[in-house]
């Protein structure tokens, strides 16, 4: 899908490019800091982590309801890899009385290239706004909204992996940012404190993601993804490549939540139920996983699919599904009417799509 969507995406990165030129890198410096320090123990919930090293952002585009979209550039520590991260806080995140609370954290990952820019920062598609608005009406958790970039170059794609011999992309997603935001920001150590929404091949990264790394990330929200890896980097890494394939991940995950493993992502788990047909928006039952070890980690996948989209590409995604859709995985499908676009798929997920994720998130708390 990757291939697919390069014109579609190119016109997106072209707008996001636009947004970031019409604003001066010397905009406003923005410190998330606390105004007054704070330990890590001296925070109410444990699992409440406070920020370790806050730096200076630059203002990015200022929303209406006071709060800035900011943007820094990271060298990552672990992966070696420069590049922008864009970031917005709720104006609940700095309210009195959830000043000791962590936030929630959504990674929003573009499609295509996804390089020197990511679109979800810009007006155009108003992400932050609207979960403003979701947040307000009681429909989304408020977010903190996180959004690298997602490859290395203009050239090609690293599929959210370390491929052998090429800039550790995947560790720069699962790794770099993710230790950014706990430097600046409140967050939760737990999983449930962070998840993915992403577009084309920022949805196939969430969707991997998760499933690579469920002790860290629970829940994925991917529009237009691909079902496996098919980055041309691959060539010559067949090994690699398959342990960085959803399928394979999935199994691995399923295996160690299971009592009785299974030898392969198709073969059935005892007690596993069938997996549920495609939903539309806030209509049908999503495919809930079966219950395993006490601890064993949680995992929820939802796919943006359009009726336009390719049948083959449809059809490879569906049978992933099917496969992965037992032990600790949940998985569901929303449909909209459209084909592979950025913008649908941000329509879609206020159809829903966020208030299902929110449900399955921690969101912050407010002191007595």
């Amino acid at each position: 899908m990757k291939h697919r969507s390069a014109t579609l995406c190119a016109a997106l990165v072209v707008s996001a490019v636009a947004a970031l030129s019409g604003c001066s890198s010397e905009g406003d410096p923005v410190s998330f800091a606390p105004k007054q320090s704070a330990k890590p123990e001296a925070s109410k919930a444990s699992d409440v982590l406070m920020p370790t090293h806050p730096r200076e952002w630059t203002t990015q585009r200022e929303l209406p309801d006071g709060t800035r979209v900011v943007r820094t550039d990271l060298t990552g520590p672990k992966s070696g890899f420069t590049g922008r991260v864009w970031a917005w806080v709720p104006k609940q995140y700095g309210k009195p009385e959830y000043k000791d609370s962590a936030f929630p954290v959504l990674m929003a990952l573009p499609g295509a290239v996804g390089y020197p820019t990511n679109y979800f920062f810009s007006k155009e598609f108003r992400l932050q706004e609207r979960i403003g608005e979701a947040a307000d009406k009681g429909e989304s958790l408020p977010f903190i909204v996180v959004m690298p970039v997602l490859n290395a170059n203009k050239d090609t794609y690293y599929d959210g992996s370390d491929i052998p011999g090429q800039p550790k992309m995947g560790t720069w997603i699962s790794d770099d940012v993710p230790d950014l935001v706990r430097e600046n920001f409140r967050t939760y150590a737990d999983p449930k404190g962070w998840g993915f929404f992403g577009s084309s091949s920022g949805g196939y990264v969430g969707m991997k993601m998760v499933l690579q790394y469920p002790e860290r990330f629970s829940v994925a929200i991917a529009g237009g993804p691909d079902a496996a890896p098919d980055s041309p980097l691959w060539n010559g890494h067949p090994k690699e490549k398959q342990e960085n394939s959803p399928a394979w991940l999935a199994e691995q995950l399923i295996k160690k939540s299971s009592p009785t493993p299974s030898s392969s992502p198709t073969s059935g788990l005892k007690g596993t139920p069938k997996s549920s047909p495609t939903a539309s928006p806030g209509s049908g039952p999503s495919a809930r996983p079966t219950s395993g070890p006490a601890g064993a980690p949680k995992v929820a996948i939802s796919f943006l699919m359009g009726t336009k989209e390719p049948k083959q590409e449809v059809a490879a995604l569906d049978k992933l599904r099917k496969e992965i859709t037992k032990g600790p995985i949940e998985t569901r499908v929303t449909s909209f009417e459209g084909g592979h676009d950025g913008y649908k798929y941000t329509d879609t997920l206020f159809n829903g799509d966020l208030k299902w994720m929110s449900d399955r998130m921690r969101g912050p708390v407010a002191a007595r």
